[in-house]
């Protein structure tokens, strides 16, 4: 039997509000009912929103991968932005099975996780604190409703988040269970889990570190076998730790912060912690993009006063670690899960993110539950009305600020305005200006780009799109200084390559196009872009079997009837011409209203002397409104 956690100073004479022994699981239903019905009240906006600009066309929009299980492959052993996490993208996967690119059913299996997850937290504590029910109730309370998890949550891309944390706390939950058994078998099902979250999101790797927790909460002492039983666990969080590290150097998500001093990131760390405790207290001003100093000032007051709450933070910590060990257990749950993204270590883009508290309030919101069943242990196990009175408000109040928080991601505009309003800085006004590119209106998009560089020169991902916007608007000049400008800064963006490749490639420099595509290549192979660009740059170099190569593999990627329409018309090229009316019948049957296709197709009928099918085709193509040459008419007749 697990040794749970003692609650400090409660007299042995008073009970809790129902009995710890023999308490009927159906009375524990009225305590969860009521953190699962106001979670669905909170992100009742989801349910209407869409996908935003930001992450979200690389996980669903323009993600071929997921557009059928058939990419079974790609979707297992393709890592995404620097990450490595297969069970997420098979989820969404299942998502574009069941609604395509509608956001509907994406938003739903999001807020259902959440909901699993706030079951899986209140019985997690309940059986750690000995079945204590108002921990256990306030615990998974502040769980579902507080603001802080509206990003994880009501943001398409979070999969990841409300993902692996079920198999996390599944894993705990087993964990748990290994522990009253004394059986080591029963340790598999904990590592069973702990794989598949790691295989939802990398943050996981803390996992063994949460057990060990556990150990010193329950009392478990120290043995040979606690330490020997943990290595595969630990083995294996090394092993997915500098896969991402070395992921994420690749990918770029690291560089910007490495212009900051390393006192500078030392101070990051802190920030955090005070921040996202200040955060959970009084969640107001909260946005999508909590931005970095200015580089090359000094830091503000906050950031110093951090270090003083640091310092505090640890006093505390030691003052508990004997005195009150489910203070210092959740202190300690809530520092290891925030460790990775506290900026001690440089990995993202923001010195601090509401989606990186999903887990790690876990720790903060017991020690609130704690303090609430000491108050109820006082007074008899019967809560005060004034304290019920308390939680009601609290409760409202919290669903209501998550509700409006939920709101802020149902849409780009939305999103980005609410960060200018809280957090207005360079990526703000990035995002924001890539919005208004999406929309078409490229005079307000050029607007917020210039102002979004002005503000931050080393914006590479601003450079990089307002070169685009030159690109399309035909200033080549202009569009190269803004992409080597951005190259200086990421030399690992294949976007940003095959950019440069296309420029290139436009000017009749194939052999550039051809060399930067390739180092395109090199880092992302499932880029479509990428093919796309070198079979063109093949075909203007008359290479032919080469274009139709990429071709074939684009298909892979991207089966639309463009895709089909090239491979013919390469074929038309090599005077292979049964082979190039072979795909484009395939490219007609994918788009039977593009004039371009029969075109294409009666040229071919007409180079292999079949004039009749030539002509029925040319037909079509003026039908469907395509002006034809007299002299192919001419030809024909």
């Amino acid at each position: 039997m697990v040794k749970a956690i003692p609650l400090k100073e409660v007299p042995k004479q008073r009970t809790s509000v129902l009995p710890d022994k023999g308490r009927n699981p159906k009375m524990l239903w009225p305590f969860i009912s009521i953190p699962l019905i106001l979670t669905i009240i909170a992100y009742l906006p989801s349910f209407q929103s869409g996908f935003v600009t930001w992450d979200d066309p690389d996980y669903v929009i323009n993600n071929q991968m997921i557009r059928s299980f058939s990419n079974l492959h790609a979707l297992l052993f393709t890592p995404l932005q620097g990450n490595y996490h297969p069970l997420t993208m098979l989820s969404l996967a299942l998502n574009y099975a069941i609604s395509g690119q509608d956001a509907g059913s994406y938003h739903a299996l999001n807020v259902l996780l959440h909901l699993m997850n706030v079951i899986l937290v209140f019985f997690f504590v309940y059986r750690l604190t000995e079945k204590k029910i108002w921990i256990a109730f306030i615990t998974a309370l502040l769980f579902g409703i507080h603001p802080l998890h509206v990003e994880s949550v009501a943001w398409v891309s979070e999969r990841k988040d409300v993902l692996y944390t079920f198999f996390f706390l599944s894993g705990l939950m087993a964990y748990l269970k290994y522990l009253e058994a004394k059986s080591i078998i029963k340790i598999v099902p904990v590592f069973i889990f702990f794989i598949l979250s790691l295989l939802s999101k990398p943050a996981a790797v803390i996992f063994p570190f949460v057990l060990m927790t556990i150990d010193y909460a329950i009392r478990r002492g120290s043995s040979i076998r606690i330490w020997v039983e943990k290595i595969p666990f630990l083995g294996l969080s090394l092993v997915m730790g500098i896969l991402t590290l070395q992921a994420q150097t690749i990918q770029g998500s690291v560089s910007y912060i490495q212009n900051f001093p390393l006192s500078f990131k030392f101070t990051f760390g802190f920030y955090g912690l005070m921040m996202y405790i200040l955060k959970t207290v009084l969640p107001i001003h909260l946005c999508a993009m909590y931005q970095y100093p200015p580089l090359n000032e000094s830091l503000p007051l906050p950031y110093y006063i951090s270090l003083i709450f640091g310092l505090g933070l640890i006093l505390i910590f030691i003052r508990t670690f004997r005195k009150n060990r489910l203070i210092a257990f959740s202190l300690m749950f809530y520092v290891l899960n925030l460790m990775l993204v506290l900026q001690f270590f440089p990995v993202g883009s923001a010195v601090m993110a509401d989606r990186y508290t999903y887990v790690p309030l876990i720790g903060i919101f017991l020690i609130i539950g704690y303090g609430f069943q000491e108050w109820v242990s006082r007074h008899g196990g019967k809560p005060p009305m004034v304290g019920l009175v308390a939680v009601a408000i609290v409760s409202i109040c919290l669903t209501y600020m998550s509700n409006k928080q939920t709101n802020t991601w149902k849409s780009n505009v939305a999103l980005w305005d609410r960060v200018i309003e809280i957090e207005p800085g360079s990526e703000a006004y990035s995002h924001r200006a890539l919005a208004f590119k999406q929309e078409g209106n490229i005079n307000a998009a050029l607007e917020l780009f210039n102002k979004a560089i002005q503000m931050n020169k080393l914006a590479t991902i601003a450079l990089m799109n307002r070169g685009t916007i030159y690109f399309q608007l035909g200033k080549d000049s202009l569009a190269f200084a803004d992409y080597r400008s951005s190259l200086a800064l990421n030399q690992n963006n294949s976007t940003l390559l095959v950019n440069i490749a296309n420029l290139f490639g436009r000017q009749g420099a194939y052999d550039s196009c051809l060399y930067y595509v390739n180092k395109s290549m090199k880092i992302d192979s499932s880029n479509k872009d990428n093919y796309r660009t070198r079979s063109m740059c093949f075909e203007h170099m008359q290479k032919y079997e080469e274009a139709i190569s990429d071709l074939k593999h684009l298909i892979s990627i991207d089966s639309s009837g463009e895709v089909m329409n090239e491979i013919g018309a390469n074929y038309q090229f090599l005077k292979n011409y049964n082979e190039s009316i072979i795909w484009l019948n395939k490219a007609i049957a994918q788009n039977p209203k593009s004039a371009q296709f029969y075109f294409n197709r009666s040229q071919s009928y007409f180079y292999s002397r079949d004039k009749q099918n030539a002509l029925l085709d040319v037909d079509r193509a003026r039908q469907l409104g395509m002006a034809i040459p007299e002299s192919y008419f001419s030809l024909l007749k």
